[in-house]
C-alpha cells in the first residue's frame, strides 16, 4: 500500500501567503445601506462666505405599484460641500452615494457671484464623474429642487430626462461637468450653460389643467454666459438657437417662419440633418471668419395659402420656403453674433477656430481679442434644401 506524504510545511505556508494578499470585497458596500444623490443644488449662503446646499437623495419602496420613488431633499448651510455631506451624515440612516449624481443646480446668486469653488469638490472628489449636467436656475437652485412637479417626477430626475431630449429638439446646449472645465481651460472661449426656470398655468403661453393637482413644471430656455466662472448675462431664446446652429449642435430642430416680413405664405418644418462649417478668410490684409450653414428640411405645414397650385407653381412655393427658412436661421445666428459683440465675450468659440486655421494672426491678436470682437468680420450664408414636401394628390393646396 502507498504511504500519503503530508504537504510540505513550505508549501502550505506560501498558499497561506498568498491567499492573504488576494483582493477582494473589504469595503463593499450594499445598495440597501446607502442613499442616492442624484441632484445638487448651490445658493449663497446667509454667512458671508457659505452656501446653501440642497441635496436630493432618492430612496426605492415597494409598493402597491410597483417599486415607488421617495424623495429625501435636505438643504444645509454649510461653508463647503464636503461640510455639507458630514451634517447629511448625521441624520441620514443611510451613507450618502455621491457616483449617482445627475445634476448640479447653480442658483442665480452663486453664478453671480463665481462658481469655481463650488465645482472643486464635484471635480476632485472619487465618486462624482464629469458626465454630469450643469444647468443655472433663474431664482434659487433651492426653489427648484423643492418644486412639486404635476407629473410625479423628482426634480432633479426631470431635468436630467429633459436635458437628454436635447438632441431631437437642439434649442438648448448640453453642458457636462467635463465640458464646462475644457471650455474653462482654454481661456479663450466663453463657457455658457442652459437655463430653467419654473413656470405655473398662463407662463410663456402654456396653460394646462390642473385635474385637482398642485404642481409647477420646469422649462429649460437660453442659456447663461461667463465671464471666467462668473456669470455675465443671459441669452434669449433666439441667441441661443443661433449659437446652437453656429456651434454645428443640430440635430433636429423645428423651424417656423410665422412673422417673416413680406411673407403672405407662411411654413413650419423639422430639420433632417445639417452642418455648420467654418473657414478663416483674409481679404487683402483683413481677417474675418465665414460660417457656411447646410440643412435638409421637410415641410410639415403651411400656412396661408388660399388658392391649389399646379405642379410648377408648388415647385416655385417650395423655393420660397426654402430662402423663408433660411432667413430664420440668418436671423438667429445674427442675433447670437450681435449678443458676442455686445458682451465682447466669445461663446461662439470665433477665437479658438482663428488659432486653429491662422495661428501666426491669432498671435498678434490674442492679447486684445475681447476688444477685437465688437469690430470683426463674421458672414453667415445658408443653404436649405426641402428634402420632403409633403405633397400629396389629396392635399387642400396642391391641385
Amino acid at each position: 500500500m502507498e504511504r500519503i506524504r503530508p504537504p510540505k510545511i513550505g508549501l502550505v505556508l506560501t498558499l497561506i501567503a498568498c491567499s492573504l494578499l488576494l483582493t477582494g470585497c473589504w469595503g463593499k458596500r450594499e445598495v440597501e445601506e446607502l442613499a442616492p444623490l442624484i441632484g445638487l443644488g448651490f445658493d449663497l449662503g446667509q454667512k458671508p462666505g457659505s452656501y446653501l446646499i440642497t441635496e436630493q437623495f432618492v430612496r426605492a419602496k415597494q409598493g402597491k405599484e410597483g417599486v415607488e420613488i421617495q424623495d429625501r431633499t435636505f438643504s444645509i448651510e454649510a461653508s463647503s460641500a464636503r461640510e455639507a455631506y458630514e451634517k447629511i451624515s448625521k441624520i441620514s440612516s443611510r451613507l450618502p452615494f455621491m457616483g449617482s449624481l445627475k445634476v448640479i443646480v447653480i442658483g442665480e446668486d452663486v453664478a453671480k457671484a463665481g462658481i469655481n469653488d463650488m465645482l472643486d469638490f464635484a471635480q476632485r472628489f472619487s465618486e462624482f464623474r464629469r458626465t454630469m449636467y450643469l444647468v443655472v436656475a433663474k431664482g434659487k437652485a433651492q426653489s427648484i429642487l423643492n418644486l412639486k412637479l404635476r407629473n410625479g417626477l423628482l426634480p432633479a430626475i426631470f431635468i436630467k430626462n429633459n436635458l437628454e431630449t436635447g438632441d431631437s429638439i437642439s434649442i438648448f446646449p448640453q453642458v457636462h461637468l467635463g465640458h464646462y472645465l475644457t471650455v474653462l481651460d482654454t481661456k479663450i472661449t466663453a463657457p455658457i450653460i442652459p437655463v430653467l426656470k419654473s413656470i405655473k398655468s398662463g407662463d410663456e403661453g402654456i396653460k394646462y389643467k390642473a385635474d385637482g393637482k398642485e404642481g409647477e413644471e420646469i422649462e429649460i430656455q437660453g442659456a447663461g454666459v461667463f465671464r471666467g466662472d462668473h456669470l455675465a448675462d443671459f441669452l434669449t431664446d433666439e441667441e441661443t438657437k443661433g449659437y446652437m446652429w453656429l456651434d454645428n449642435d443640430i440635430n433636429h430642430r423645428t423651424l417656423n417662419t410665422a412673422g417673416s416680413e413680406g411673407s403672405k405664405v407662411n411654413f413650419s418644418g423639422q430639420v433632417l440633418k445639417s452642418t455648420t462649417k467654418y473657414k478663416v478668410s483674409d481679404q487683402d490684409g483683413v481677417v474675418g471668419l465665414q460660417y457656411q450653414i447646410k440643412a435638409s428640411v421637410a415641410v410639415d405645414e403651411i400656412m396661408g395659402l388660399k388658392e391649389q397650385l399646379s405642379e410648377t407653381e408648388w415647385v416655385d412655393l417650395l423655393n420660397e420656403a426654402e430662402k423663408s427658412f433660411a432667413k430664420v436661421i440668418e436671423k438667429e445666428c445674427q442675433l447670437s453674433i450681435q449678443k458676442e459683440r455686445e458682451l465682447g465675450l466669445d461663446f461662439l468659440g470665433i477665437g479658438r477656430h482663428i488659432e486653429e486655421e491662422n495661428p501666426t494672426y491669432w498671435k498678434t491678436i490674442k492679447g486684445h481679442w475681447e476688444e477685437q470682437i465688437v469690430n470683426f468680420p463674421v458672414a453667415v450664408n445658408v443653404e436649405i434644401t426641402i428634402q420632403h414636401s409633403g405633397m400629396s394628390s389629396g392635399s387642400p393646396t396642391t391641385n
